[in-house]
């Protein structure tokens, strides 16, 4: 039997690699942002979500199952190589249906047909993520090299955009850049897993036994893919360019905190799903607890900050045009601890213990109420509508997840930690709001006040915390 991986270097390599997903926007959101302006930010983001669902048609749930099929056979070389095989030929078909569908669809929608080239461009990740199988190497809980890959690919997409992006007609360029920063780098797994499986045939194939889980993890993914991309589809067929650039720029800080907050129950996922399939209930209850008090921990204290410092946050990310950005991240934020709870609920509850229909069923309840708030909201408050909205879908999703896993719930939660945390948010953060009004009568700088009172707000959390656990 192999040797299990440190969690500690995988937790340290994916907060390396989410990371990187914070400060490479850091480096190019900015600049972007006052390049292509938030109309051109908004054809981009509008193409994108809209590529996102046919990336789902051809992933079929295949990124999520593959992780915990690839995880409970990861000892048996050849076991696993007959998985990756049969999942990557399932793959291949949904692929060419996804592909196929999306064509047929800018040329008979007309809405679609000014954004053709775009939609084209981003089409290109449909094929990435097949020759990719990330989902290999997530589940043999090869972190290291993910991370190494990624950042790498990054860089170059950096380059790129500094060489080739210097007006706002470049959104084109943009799009095309973009798909290598974030999708390129899996052209690199592809020769890579020869080391991990057999890519010869290894006959008979049992394509049989794959598919109701697939289905349910498609199923699963489907609801995360429209919950995730909803508002920003509506806002780009019920308002301006403009208004989606704004609700881009708050959505953009809410994901890159989201990425470090969800980074250890990331690296957990092979983990858990193999310790239920071997019967090991106490490592993972044991595991749970450290991913649930990460998360009050993190989630808390990034809320408190990112809504007091909304304004020099926009202003150091976007710059004074995206403003009206301010009170959309200042609402959807209130989210990212409901987020956070959800994901690991799913994630690294139901998930290994194969109820991922539940998380299903709670995204797509939460799927339908949001529709019908963006019908209701957008047209008369527009994204900060559109961001009530997601902030009361995810209250539902973790209502309906609590409610069902109320039993064993309780093995995870810790009252003591939950307390210390929602005091020490208050008092760092109402020292943060006097800091930053102190500060605001000397200066003007965006980027000189989120220094001071980031380091301010977080030793003072940080000893406060320590000093009550």
């Amino acid at each position: 039997m192999k040797k299990e991986k440190s969690l500690k270097k995988n937790f340290l390599m994916n907060i390396i690699l989410t990371g990187s997903q914070f400060i490479f926007p850091l480096i190019t959101f900015p600049y972007v942002s006052r390049i292509l302006l938030a109309d051109g930010n908004g054809k981009i983001n509008f193409a994108s979500s809209i590529v996102s669902y046919f990336v789902l048609i051809a992933s079929l749930g295949i990124p999520l199952y593959g992780i915990r099929a690839t995880a409970v056979v990861r000892d048996d070389k050849i076991k696993l190589s007959k998985i990756v095989h049969e999942l990557f030929f399932i793959n291949l078909f949904t692929c060419f249906v996804s592909s196929i569908l999306l064509i047929l669809l800018i040329i008979f929608i007309p809405k679609f047909h000014v954004y053709a080239s775009l939609l084209l461009i981003f089409s290109v990740t449909i094929w990435l993520n097949l020759i990719g199988i990330d989902w290999l190497y997530q589940g043999l809980e090869e972190y290291s090299y993910i991370t190494k890959r990624s950042i790498l690919f990054k860089f170059i997409g950096i380059f790129l955009m500094f060489l080739f992006v210097h007006e706002h007609s470049d959104y084109i360029k943009y799009a095309i850049i973009t798909v290598i920063g974030s999708s390129g780098s899996l052209l690199l797994n592809f020769f890579k897993s020869r080391k991990y499986v057999s890519l010869s045939l290894i006959r008979p194939y049992n394509f049989r036994q794959h598919v109701k889980p697939i289905i349910n993890f498609f199923l699963l993914s489907a609801s995360w893919t429209l919950y995730t991309n909803i508002d920003t589809a509506m806002l780009g067929f019920m308002t301006s360019d403009s208004e989606v650039g704004y609700y881009t720029a708050a959505i953009k800080v809410k994901t890159m905190l989201m990425s470090v907050i969800s980074a250890l129950g990331t690296v957990l996922l092979p983990r858990l799903s193999n310790y239920i399939a071997t019967g090991k209930n106490n490592e993972f209850y044991r595991l749970l607890k450290k991913d649930f008090s990460f998360i009050v921990i993190s989630s808390f204290s990034m809320l408190v900050f990112c809504v007091l410092n909304a304004e020099p946050i926009i202003l150091l990310l976007s710059g004074s045009a995206f403003l009206p950005a301010v009170p959309v991240m200042q609402t959807v934020m209130m989210s990212i601890i409901f987020i956070g709870i959800s994901t690991m609920l799913g994630n690294n509850v139901l998930i290994p213990r194969g109820k991922e229909i539940v998380t299903t069923i709670s995204t797509f309840v939460s799927l339908f109420i949001i529709v019908i708030l963006n019908i209701v909201l957008i047209p008369n408050f527009g994204a900060i509508g559109s961001a009530w909205a997601t902030v009361v879908g995810e209250i539902i999703i973790v209502l309906i997840e609590s409610f069902y896993l109320r039993h064993s719930i309780i093995k995870v939660i810790e009252i003591r930690t939950l307390l210390c945390v929602l005091l020490s948010s208050i008092i760092s953060g109402t020292i943060l709001f006097c800091s930053k009004l102190y500060l605001s009568s000397f200066s003007n700088n965006s980027f000189v006040i989120l220094v001071i009172t980031s380091c301010i707000f977080f030793v003072v959390l940080c000893f406060y915390f320590n000093n009550n656990t």
